[in-house]
């Protein structure tokens, strides 16, 4: 059986590999006897591919922009949380407090959470660099 050049060179580099299959490494020795280039393919020692160069920067530059999603996205999901409780909390506590002192420190409490949510985004990019 004859076949493809290509086909030949995908098996021997998978016999190299130690990934051919017993019926694989068969199929190329057998081969072999009868074509002498692909005998001295097999019979090379294989060869030892160059490892990949690492590239820290570009390495660092995704993490650092991943970090700094994650960062946005647990600043926002606080200050959601932070605004549902102070809207949730006047009716929570109007059993125990009195309700007019609620709805009176509810917008001066508001006016600080957003004041403060802009200072930490401020503060945020600042330190970004954006």
């Amino acid at each position: 059986m004859t076949l493809h050049p290509d086909i030949l060179t995908d098996l021997v580099i998978l016999y190299h590999a130690g990934e051919a299959s017993q019926a694989s490494r068969t199929l190329l020795e057998e081969e072999a006897r009868r074509n002498a280039q692909l005998a001295a393919a097999l019979a090379a020692a294989p060869r030892a591919m160059a490892a990949l160069p690492a590239s820290g920067v570009e390495e660092r530059r995704v993490l650092r922009k991943v970090r700094s999603r994650y960062l946005v996205l647990a600043f926002a999901t606080v200050w959601c949380l932070a605004l549902l409780a102070l809207a949730i909390l006047p009716r929570a506590l109007a059993t125990f407090v009195d309700v007019a002192i609620l709805v009176e420190l509810t917008p001066f409490l508001l006016m600080v959470l957003f004041f403060g949510g802009a200072i930490a985004s401020l503060i945020f990019f600042w330190r970004r660099g954006c």
